[in-house]
Order: structure tokens, then C-alpha cells, then sequence
């Protein structure tokens, strides 16, 4: 696998989470007791996911 490959797979992988947990409905109306997930947590694994696929975009396009 090249390096290029191995950039389009990652690039494809974390804009599929992106997607997964930007649809997910979060459980706020639910007692904290009773959340699957912490939105908290959600958003910091966001705001990782983004910072990942701009330094794969980076490396795919360094002229810009």
C-alpha cells in the first residue's frame, strides 16, 4: 500500500466516523445516569476527528 493510498483510506475512514457522530442523536433529554454517551466526550472526539483530516488533507495537497 502506498503512502497516497494509505492518506485516501484515512482521509475516507475519519470523514465516515465525522458522519456517524455528527448523526447521532445525543441522549441530553435523558438523566445523566441513563446516557450511552457523554457529549462532552463527543465533542472532543469531533474536534480530534477534524484535526486529523485536516493534517491528512495537508499531506495530500501540500501547495496549499
Amino acid at each position: 500500500m502506498s503512502s497516497d493510498d494509505f492518506l485516501h483510506e484515512l482521509e475516507a475512514e475519519t470523514k465516515a466516523e465525522l458522519g456517524a457522530l455528527e448523526a447521532a442523536v445525543p441522549d441530553v433529554e435523558l438523566p445523566v445516569e441513563q446516557w450511552l454517551v457523554d457529549p462532552a466526550e463527543e465533542a472532543m472526539e469531533q474536534a480530534s476527528l477534524r484535526s486529523l483530516l485536516g493534517a491528512v488533507e495537508a499531506l495530500e495537497d501540500p501547495g496549499h
